[in-house]
């Protein structure tokens, strides 16, 4: 029978200490060939910032793949003829997730079908209106997807139906903004739609305001589609992003003139879809009323 041989623990990354990153040379010394743990404070050009259990702050040479508050498992091997200390990586924990901003990192859209598929008595109108959009066909009427979004949007915001999202939306709402995520129900198994509203400062005049909706949708034919919409005293600007933007010039006329039977002046452009483009959770973190460019 063969001995496997000693297990080797995986190296996650690697930094460096120089003697002058510690207060004196005799602490690399005395580190070198430890296991300690250390957080990862902050991440500048010049190198990391790590905090030991002590207090202790270095800043060693080098780049990590990890969020800033991660919790590190490092490796001290010193550097031939004492040029410092190598720091392996043996262990990533990331920082706790605030249970606030739980929503934009984990999605909300899973939650809300998990709660469908077994509703609490406040659930039980969404949830049919679920399974009744599930049918085949039943996406092909605007009214339908005018109904589901508004009700499930409501939902979301809603303390008591949806206790861990709604404070969430409470916080965006300050700033004038709002990420939704719900599932489709005539796309099963497919990815979310994603919605993104964001709006003047409050104490702006209703008639002076400009507001912006963003759609974020994947449709089996023409892959993920991008729709922004601005509105503003001057008119309404609509945008379509999309993977293959020929295979929607059949329809310009049709949608330029349904934005124009708004009763505003409209202006559409279809434009193509950047690989590798960052879904719109990306928005939230940053700045506000930028979106549209």
């Amino acid at each position: 029978m063969e001995i496997p041989g000693p297990l080797v623990p995986q190296i996650l990354g690697t930094v460096q200490l120089t003697p002058g990153a510690a207060a004196a040379p005799s602490f690399l010394a005395l580190l070198g060939g430890q296991t300690l743990e250390a957080t990862l404070l902050d991440i500048l050009p010049q190198g990391v910032k790590l905090q030991l259990a002590d207090g202790q702050q270095l800043l060693a040479q080098g780049q990590l793949p990890f969020a800033a508050g991660s919790l590190l498992a490092l490796k001290a091997l010193p550097l031939p003829g004492g040029a410092g200390i190598r720091l392996q990586v043996l262990r990533a924990t990331p920082p706790p997730t605030d249970p606030v901003l739980a929503p934009l990192a984990q999605g909300e859209a899973g939650p809300l079908l998990a709660r469908l598929q077994s509703p609490a008595e406040a659930l039980k109108p969404l949830a049919a209106l679920f399974q009744a959009l599930a049918r085949p066909g039943s996406a092909e009427a605007p009214e339908a997807w005018s109904a589901w979004m508004k009700t499930a949007l409501a939902t979301l915001a809603d303390p008591a139906a949806s206790p861990r999202e709604a404070p969430f939306h409470q916080l965006q709402a300050r700033e004038g903004t709002a990420l939704f995520e719900i599932p489709l129900p005539w796309a099963p198994g497919a990815g979310p739609m994603r919605i993104w509203v964001e709006s003047d400062a409050p104490g702006t005049a209703p008639e002076d305001a400009t507001r912006r909706v963003f759609l974020s949708v994947p449709f089996s034919v023409l892959g993920d589609v991008r729709l922004g919409v601005e509105r503003n005293p001057a008119g309404l600007r609509a945008r379509i992003w999309v993977e293959d933007p020929a295979r929607l010039e059949p329809l310009r006329a049709g949608l330029e003139a349904e934005l124009t039977a708004l009763g505003a002046p409209a202006s559409l452009q279809i434009l193509s879809l950047p690989e590798a483009s960052p879904d719109l959770r990306a928005l939230a973190g940053g700045t506000p009323l930028s979106a549209l460019g």
